[in-house]
Order: C-alpha cells, then sequence, then structure tokens
C-alpha cells in the first residue's frame, strides 16, 4: 500500500483539522478555567497551518511550503510541551526553546533555499523534535504530582509512541532515502504515516481525558468539601459553643428518640438534671470568664464519667441534663451520686483563684404516663428538693 506524500499529507489535513475542532470546543468550553489548554490548543492549529502549507508546495514557494511549514509544525510541539506543563503548574524555562526554535528556521532556511537537501531536513526535525516529545515525557513522568500524573498518562503514552514512530520514520527514510520524489512513498512509511494519524487521534483523546478527569476530580473535591461543611455546619448546630457538648435542641432531639424507642420498644431510661451550686457567686466575685472555665471544667468532669451510651447536653446556664440509657432509678442514683463526689472533690484553679465546686442533681425516670415535658418538669421539681435540702446531693422524683 503506497501513496504520494501529498495525498497523505491530505488525509492528515483532514484528520487534523478534526482534531483541532475537537479541542477548540474543549478549550472554549473551559478557557477560563484552566491555564495551559490554550497553548494546546494553538499546537493543533499550528500543526494544521504546517500541513495545509506543505500540500500546496506545488503553488508555494519553499520558503512556505518547506521552511514555514515545518517551523509551524516544531514550534506546535514546543507549544504542547509548554501547555501541558502550565496544565500541571509545572515552570519550564523558555529561553532554550526559544533558541532552539531560531536555530531550527535558520538550519532549515540553508539546506532549503542554499543548500537543498531533504535528507538533512528529515535528520534536523527528527533530532530538534525528539527532545521536546522526550521533555513532555519527562515532566509527566517525574516532575508532575500524583494526581497530574495519573490525568495525563494516555499524553505521555501518547508522547511516547510519538518518539518511536519519529524514530523509525527516520531510520526508514534515511536507510532507503527515496524522497527525492514526493510522487513515491515506500510502503513501511506509509503504514507510519498511517499510524501517526490513528497517534493523533489517540493524542486529541489523551488531551480531552485529562482535561475531563481532572474537572471530575476537582468535581469530587467539591462533593468532599461540601460534605464536609455540612457535616461542621450541622454539628454547630447541636453543639454549645462554650462546652462543646449538645446544645438544648439536641439534647431535646434525643430525649424525644428515648421516649419513641420507651413507647415502642419498652427500653427504660432515666435522667439527671444538673445544676452548678451558687454559680452566681462565682460570676459575681470573679468575673464571667472564671464563671466560663467553672461550666468548662464541670463539663468535662461530667464527660469523663458517663458511659458511652449515655448522652449529655447543655440545658442553659448552669444547667444539664444527662439521659442515661437502660437505667432505672437505682442505677441513675449511683450514677448522679458519683458525680457528685467526683465534682465535689475537684478544687478548680484560674491564675491565684482556688475554689471548690458543687452541683445538685434532680433524678426522674421514664414512665408511662410521662410525656417529654413532664418527664423533664419531675426531674426539675427533684432537682429544686436538691438545692432546697442544703445543695451538694441528688434527689429522686419517683
Amino acid at each position: 500500500m503506497n501513496f504520494d506524500l501529498f495525498t497523505t499529507i491530505k488525509i492528515y489535513m483532514f484528520v487534523n483539522y478534526t482534531c483541532t475542532l475537537i479541542l477548540g470546543l474543549a478549550w472554549y468550553r473551559i478557557k477560563d478555567k484552566y491555564s495551559g489548554i490554550l497553548l494546546i490548543f494553538m499546537d493543533f492549529i499550528f500543526q494544521s497551518i504546517g500541513l495545509t502549507l506543505a500540500s500546496l508546495q506545488s503553488v508555494l514557494s519553499p520558503i512556505y511550503s518547506v521552511i514555514v511549514a515545518n517551523s509551524f509544525m516544531y514550534v506546535g510541539a514546543i507549544l504542547l510541551l509548554f501547555g501541558v506543563g502550565k496544565f500541571m503548574n509545572i515552570k519550564i524555562q523558555n529561553v532554550h526553546y526559544i533558541f532552539s526554535s531560531i536555530l531550527f528556521i535558520c538550519v532549515y532556511s540553508i539546506f532549503t533555499l542554499f543548500y537543498p537537501n531533504t535528507r538533512i531536513r528529515l535528520i534536523v526535525f527528527t533530532l530538534m523534535i525528539l527532545p521536546v516529545f522526550i521533555h513532555t515525557i519527562c515532566i509527566i513522568l517525574f516532575k508532575a504530582d500524583r494526581k497530574h500524573r495519573r490525568f495525563a498518562v494516555h499524553v505521555m503514552i501518547a508522547h511516547t509512541l510519538l518518539v518511536l514512530i519519529h524514530g523509525s520514520r527516520a531510520y526508514i527514510g534515511l536507510s532507503n532515502f527515496r524522497l527525492f520524489d514526493y510522487s513515491y512513498l515506500l510502503q513501511g512509511e506509509s503504514i507510519l504515516i498511517m499510524i501517526s494519524l490513528l497517534l493523533m487521534v489517540y493524542l486529541t483523546f489523551s488531551i480531552t481525558q485529562m482535561i475531563h478527569m481532572k474537572l471530575l476530580y476537582q468535581l469530587d473535591q467539591s462533593i468532599d468539601y461540601t460534605r464536609d461543611l455540612l457535616v461542621k455546619t450541622q454539628h454547630l448546630a447541636n453543639t454549645d459553643n462554650l462546652t462543646k457538648i449538645y446544645n438544648r435542641g439536641k439534647i431535646e432531639d434525643i430525649l424525644k428518640e428515648e421516649i419513641n424507642i420507651y413507647e415502642i420498644y419498652d427500653r427504660l431510661f432515666s435522667i439527671l438534671m444538673i445544676d452548678i451550686d451558687h454559680f452566681k457567686r462565682f460570676n459575681d466575685q470573679y468575673g464571667h470568664d472564671y464563671g466560663d472555665q467553672v461550666i468548662i471544667e464541670v463539663t468535662r468532669l461530667l464527660q469523663q464519667n458517663l458511659r458511652a451510651t449515655d448522652s449529655i447536653g447543655r440545658w442553659g446556664g448552669e444547667e444539664f441534663l444527662i439521659v442515661l440509657r437502660d437505667s432505672n432509678l437505682q442505677i441513675a442514683q449511683s450514677v448522679g451520686q458519683k458525680l457528685i463526689n467526683i465534682i465535689g472533690a475537684k478544687t478548680l484553679e484560674y491564675g491565684e483563684i482556688k475554689e471548690n465546686m458543687t452541683i445538685s442533681i434532680g433524678c426522674s425516670e421514664m414512665k408511662e404516663s410521662y410525656t417529654m415535658s413532664t418527664l423533664i418538669k419531675s426531674a426539675d421539681i427533684a432537682l429544686y428538693e436538691a438545692k432546697q435540702n442544703g445543695r451538694n446531693r441528688i434527689e429522686i422524683n419517683s
């Protein structure tokens, strides 16, 4: 299967135009989102211009159909390199590529206008474009972070195949050189050019996939961030700002849930209504900062001495409500007395201030006749009795 070079170029042009259109649409949709895509798109434009000029060799002078055409294709490969680097936030020095582009144009001009030699032009093109492809492979393989390397793995494979194709074409062309007559191509080179067409399609797919994978990754990141934000918002909505335990709304929800379980499964529970004794004295004598420290310290001691199945919330001011799952009055009274003893033995030191703290507790057990309000009222009455009877004690409302 042999083709003349110009027929092959026209086929290549059609494929390249199609790929350029596809990539142009991709760039237009995300032109303000990612950097580097414009440079990649410009590579495809430059390749299209270069192929178009090369196909018009019969009507254009060698300056345009050879020098300018091949220069566009060479510079296009450099633009692709810089585009991939910019997409991955990798800075690439451009000084030596500016120099290499000038050198490429000068050498091509010499061996086109003054000493026409297609063999040397083929050597020059291959030797100068292969390092560009290899550099693209290297930045993906060694300089890109893990996520960008995963995005661009197909771009890396495409460039590896480009290295193999250009190397093979150079080898075949130099060992069996018959390109002085552009009306004939060797079968091996015809096959390689056809493979190059498929590779152009694969490269386009690779670039669009690289873009889409980054879009999906950022979408996943956005979803994770939104999920975390919702969790944090929910936590803040359920948490008391000072003590970091449940607020009144959340502990009421837990209490409602326990009542529902009690009504359906007859699972017993009790509650403890707790108040810090003489709390107003702490605020009046030492200020609200010390009062806050008292609340925080009492909260810490209460939390540390409850079961994992128990729930505690700040009911308001210096009051707390504890829900004791699977607990009758006897168990609840035992837990309450333990808490009273632990807090009563604690001395709170705040700067030079040292004060002992005590709590009073009202205890009530869930009954069939109780609603949430009557259960809380029952515990509140017991708490009032504990205060009236001298504080630093627990009372039961049976």
